[in-house]
C-alpha cells in the first residue's frame, strides 16, 4: 500500500454520465501529518471562497472552499490515511463527526463493514445520519488511460438524510470503485444517487465516472 507523501497527485477524467460532459480533476497531497490534506482542482475554472458556520475550525478554512464550474475545488481531509473526515465528493462539503473508511481496511475479497456517523455541511449546523456499508468483490485487471492496474473492486452503499428532510426521503447513494494499492487511490470511481419526494416520485442525482489519466 502506497503511503502518502506531499506532492503525490492523481489526475482523472470526470464524466457526467447523463450529459457526457468531461472535466479533468486533479487531486494532490498537500499536507501529511496527523491529518492528510488532499487538494483538488479542475484545470480551467474559477472559484469563490465560502463562509463557514460556527462549528468550523481553523483547518476548515484552509481546505474547504466552494468550487464553481472549474478552478480550485474543495479539499479533502483524511485522519488518518484511508479514513476521511472532510469529504467534498458529494457537491456539498461534508464534515463527519468521526472519520469513516475511504477504502477497505483489509484489501481482500469478501470483506465488508458497516459504519454509522453523523455529518454537517457548510449550509447547515444540523448533524444528520450517514451510514456507509463497504463490500469488496475481488481483484481485477483494469485498463484506463493511465495504464493497466491490478485493482480491488468494492461497492459503497450509503443511506443518509438530506438537510431538507421534509422534501427528500429514502436517500441512498451507490458507488463502484476499483482501488489500486500501488497508487494509493482508485483508478475508477462511479457514483450515483437517488431519493424520493413527498409525492412518492423517485429522483436521481447526477451520476459521475472518474478514470485515472496519470499519477505521480
Amino acid at each position: 500500500m502506497r503511503r502518502p507523501e506531499i506532492g503525490e497527485s492523481w489526475s482523472y477524467a470526470k464524466r457526467a454520465l447523463g450529459s457526457g460532459a468531461v472535466d479533468t480533476e486533479i487531486n494532490r497531497v498537500s499536507a501529511v501529518g496527523r491529518m492528510i490534506a488532499v487538494e483538488s482542482h479542475l484545470e480551467s475554472n474559477q472559484y469563490a471562497p465560502n463562509r463557514y458556520p460556527s462549528w468550523g475550525s481553523a483547518w476548515l478554512d484552509k481546505y474547504m472552499v466552494r468550487g464553481a464550474a472549474a478552478g480550485p475545488l474543495p479539499g479533502e481531509v483524511q485522519e488518518p490515511w484511508g479514513m476521511i473526515l472532510v469529504d467534498p465528493h458529494w457537491g456539498q462539503i461534508q464534515a463527519y463527526e468521526e472519520p469513516i473508511p475511504l477504502w477497505p481496511a483489509e484489501l481482500r475479497p469478501d470483506w465488508s463493514i458497516t459504519v454509522g456517523t453523523r455529518y454537517k455541511t457548510l449550509e447547515s449546523n444540523d448533524a444528520l445520519p450517514w451510514q456507509l456499508t463497504i463490500h469488496t468483490h475481488g481483484w481485477e485487471s483494469v485498463t484506463v488511460p493511465a495504464g493497466q492496474f491490478k485493482a480491488l473492486r468494492y461497492t459503497n452503499i450509503i443511506d443518509f438524510r438530506y438537510t431538507n428532510v421534509s422534501g427528500r426521503d429514502a436517500a441512498q447513494r451507490i458507488e463502484h470503485l476499483w482501488f489500486a494499492p500501488e497508487i494509493g487511490r482508485w483508478v475508477i470511481r462511479e457514483s450515483s444517487g437517488s431519493f424520493y419526494q413527498d409525492v412518492g416520485e423517485e429522483f436521481r442525482e447526477t451520476a459521475y465516472r472518474w478514470e485515472l489519466l496519470r499519477w505521480t
